[in-house]
């Protein structure tokens, strides 16, 4: 591995980076890897933990400062923010923002994120998954645009604008969670929090199929400190919080993604994100 090789990292909110793949951030910072983040909003509707002092009218700067300390515990350097408004959960009043990520018209954001990509020149762009994890408005549509940009980056022909650029990235991977881990989650959170909104939902429609999932890296080394980054989010309350020591450890100790571009053939499974480039 050298400090040639790039990555572009885009995320919708503060926390995404840690929470989802903060221990992949963390190798390959570890290993060299010029690392930026993409982040395209400052999570100003998210759901306040208890015992934060963090309020609704400065829950956005106080976000972004997370953020920033989250990424300096990870090693990652350089962050862009793009300003959009966080858009709240699926069927919330703040969907109806014009400001709303999600009501961002989708050719402004591509061509803005196809900008990044031949300004900073990534080998491998990682994002989140297309059914939003959870199904969050906010990480389908990075998810998306993310996708979109990607493709127009490596095909200047599927743009509109037939955009032609200087770089071409090579790999694009969505970070995911297996069903199998899920379903072991919220039987334990059924089991001992059932009130909690996890507790209802469907373990079978969370998640990865496990087969699906083309990459697993081991991040086992970063657990500790992916834990200290968490630990920066005050403001939200992780999901990690809510599982047993023993359970966050087996969890954490493997980040998995699956290769959205170029398409996987069903070979042998990746333990290297960056491997061929």
């Amino acid at each position: 591995m050298t400090s040639r090789k790039r990555l572009l990292a885009v995320f919708a909110h503060p926390d995404d980076e840690t929470f989802g793949a903060g221990s992949t951030l963390a190798r390959y910072a570890s290993e060299g890897v010029n690392i930026t983040v993409v982040c395209a909003t400052r999570g100003e509707t998210g759901q306040i933990a208890p015992g934060s002092d963090a309020t609704s009218e400065i829950l956005g700067d106080v976000r972004e400062a997370e953020l920033r300390s989250a990424l300096k515990i990870l090693g990652v350097q350089s962050l862009i923010l793009l300003g959009y408004r966080d858009s709240g959960m699926a069927g919330s009043e703040d969907n109806k923002s014009p400001l709303a990520f999600i009501n961002a018209p989708i050719s402004e954001v591509v061509r803005r994120l196809v900008g990044l990509i031949q300004e900073y020149r990534p080998h491998v762009v990682i994002t989140m998954d297309l059914k939003g994890g959870y199904g969050h408005p906010d990480h389908i549509r990075v998810a998306e645009v993310t996708t979109q940009a990607f493709r127009e980056a490596v095909d200047p022909s599927v743009s509109p604008e037939g955009v032609v650029g200087s770089w071409i990235p090579g790999k694009l991977y969505y970070h995911v969670f297996p069903r199998s881990m899920m379903v072991r989650w919220f039987r334990y959170i059924k089991e001992t929090n059932p009130s909690n909104d996890m507790a209802r939902l469907n373990p079978s429609t969370v998640g990865t199929p496990d087969e699906e999932i083309t990459s697993v890296l081991d991040v086992s080394p970063y657990v500790e400190l992916r834990i200290r980054a968490s630990q920066s989010h005050r403001s939200q309350q992780s999901p990690f919080d809510m599982l047993p020591r023993e359970l966050v450890l087996d969890a954490l100790g493997k980040d998995f993604w699956v290769r959205a571009e170029p398409s996987w053939d069903g070979s042998a499974v990746e333990t290297d994100l960056l491997a061929g480039l």
